[in-house]
């Protein structure tokens, strides 16, 4: 618990003092030693725990989780599949962007990429349930408190980031 606090403690301040509302989430980061396994790269469980980092600042800084709060809303993770393409070795430094980039019925879809220069060493795909005083939101009313974040997804060909990104 204290490791979580300490990773994301100075994102969301970070987030929270930023007056920009940008549509992407872009975090710089670097494979610390805790990060690490035994093969010395980065381990796969805290591709899931930085990627969870990149979803608290796009939410704080676009004002969503200010206009879900005061509806009631709570964003739940439905589900989280997770790609591994690449080797992330220790000191490493990588780019994290995350975006919403649809809906799924009733579920919003975000897109995490973690960017070695332009190669992508892992992507996820995330799904998230709106819960609110009156339980599981149905498609039409995810619609509405979603649709305000949705943007492009990465341009993302052959596992390299595209001319467009």
């Amino acid at each position: 618990m204290i490791r979580y606090i300490a990773r994301i403690a100075p994102v969301v301040l970070h987030a929270l003092l930023d007056r920009s509302t940008p549509a992407v989430s872009r975090l710089e980061r670097r494979v610390g030693l805790a990060d690490i396994d035994t093969n010395l790269h980065m381990n796969q469980a805290v591709y899931a725990q930085v990627m969870e980092l990149g979803r608290a600042d796009l939410i704080i800084r676009t004002g969503a989780l200010r206009r879900w709060r005061q509806a009631g809303i709570k964003p739940v993770v439905a589900s989280q599949r997770i790609v591994y393409r690449r080797e992330i070795k220790r000191g490493a430094r990588y780019l994290l962007d995350t975006r919403f980039t649809g809906i799924n019925g009733r579920l919003p879809v975000l897109q995490t990429h973690l960017l070695v220069g332009d190669r992508v060493h892992a992507r996820a795909d995330v799904e998230v349930i709106f819960i609110g005083p009156d339980g599981v939101l149905d498609a039409e009313q995810a619609e509405v408190m979603a649709r305000p974040y949705i943007t492009a997804p990465l341009d993302v060909v052959d596992w390299q980031v595209g001319a467009g990104a």
